[in-house]
């Protein structure tokens, strides 16, 4: 009796892994990230081997952008999810955590300039999760015109607080 279950234990396993590589390298376009927050959902996801998914996307501006990973339960091995140029060219890569529970990595891109990039995402060996929400934010970085007005006005305001204080 336990052969027979760790035999379907292993069948199962094989399936789940060997179904990633059924599925060819898939390319979901997000648009201009600096339009709003996408979101990207699915109940559950295994796949393995190697076998990337690319996320291409545009900047209009200097941007930071936050790749947010939420997921019930999450698993990798060996997991990648990397900043590429347009042509495929890694700027920055960060490896996926082996286990995650009730919510998975956030990812942060600072000072990317404005064009066309893509993320990739290398399951590794085994990467399978449970519940998984990604969501891609761009906010723009300030200029620095921006922040020498806020300087200005904040100094305008400790001006007249301290003459109000001072009498």
């Amino acid at each position: 009796m336990k052969f027979a279950q760790m035999l379907g234990g292993i069948a199962l396993t094989s399936a789940v892994v060997f179904s990633g590589v059924a599925n060819a390298t898939t390319v979901t376009t997000l648009g201009n990230l600096n339009n709003g927050p996408v979101v990207s959902s699915s109940l559950f996801t295994a796949s393995g081997f190697f076998l990337p998914d690319y996320y291409t996307f545009s900047l209009s501006t200097e941007s930071n952008v936050l790749v947010d990973f939420n997921q019930f339960l999450g698993t990798s091995i060996g997991g990648t999810f990397s900043l590429q140029t347009a042509t495929g060219t890694d700027l920055i890569t960060y490896n996926l955590p082996t286990m995650s529970f009730i919510s998975g990595p956030d990812f942060s891109f600072n000072g990317i300039d404005a064009g066309s990039y893509r993320f990739a995402y290398n399951p590794g060996t085994f990467t399978a999760s449970l519940g998984a929400t990604v969501t891609f934010t761009a906010t723009p970085v300030p200029e620095p015109e921006t922040n020498a007005l806020m300087m200005v006005g904040l100094g305008l305001m400790g001006f007249i607080a301290r003459r109000k204080f001072v009498k």
